[in-house]
C-alpha cells in the first residue's frame, strides 16, 4: 500500500521516508485539507526548484542511492551500509525525484505557468 500524488505530475511517495508535504520544499502551496492539493507557480518557484535540486545533488545522496538501486529497488540496513546510504540520503533522493518531475514538467510545457497535483496524506 502506498501514497500517491497526481495531477500535472504523478508519482508515488517513497514508503516511510517521504512526507506528503514534500512538495512544499519546492514551492508548492497547500490548497485544501484532506488530500493536500498543491499548486506550483513557475514564475515564483522555477529558480528555487533548480537551486534545491542542485543542493540535493551536491550532497551526493542521489548518486549513492542510484548506485544502491542499480540492480533492484529493494533495500535494507545491510544494503544501505554496503553502499554508504543513510536514511537521510533516501529521503533526499525521494524529494529529488519529485522536484525533478516539477522541473521537467515546466521544461516540457513552456507555455504552462503553473502545475497542480494532489498528495495523499
Amino acid at each position: 500500500m502506498g501514497r500517491y500524488y497526481n495531477g500535472d505530475i504523478d508519482g508515488k511517495f517513497m514508503f516511510a521516508v517521504q512526507s506528503s508535504d514534500a512538495g512544499e520544499r519546492f514551492g508548492a502551496i497547500e490548497q485544501e485539507s484532506g488530500y493536500i492539493d498543491y499548486v506550483v507557480y513557475k514564475e515564483d518557484s522555477y529558480k528555487a526548484i533548480v537551486e534545491e535540486l542542485k543542493e540535493i545533488e551536491e550532497t551526493g545522496a542521489v548518486d549513492r542511492v542510484n548506485k544502491m538501486f542499480k540492480d533492484d529497488w529493494l533495500w535494507n540496513d545491510e544494503k544501505m551500509k554496503k553502499f554508504g546510504v543513510s536514511n537521510q540520503d533516501i529521503s533526499e533522493y525521494a524529494d529529488h525525484r519529485m522536484g525533478k518531475q516539477m522541473k521537467d514538467y515546466f521544461d516540457n510545457n513552456p507555455d504552462e505557468s503553473e502545475l497542480y497535483f494532489t498528495a495523499e496524506i
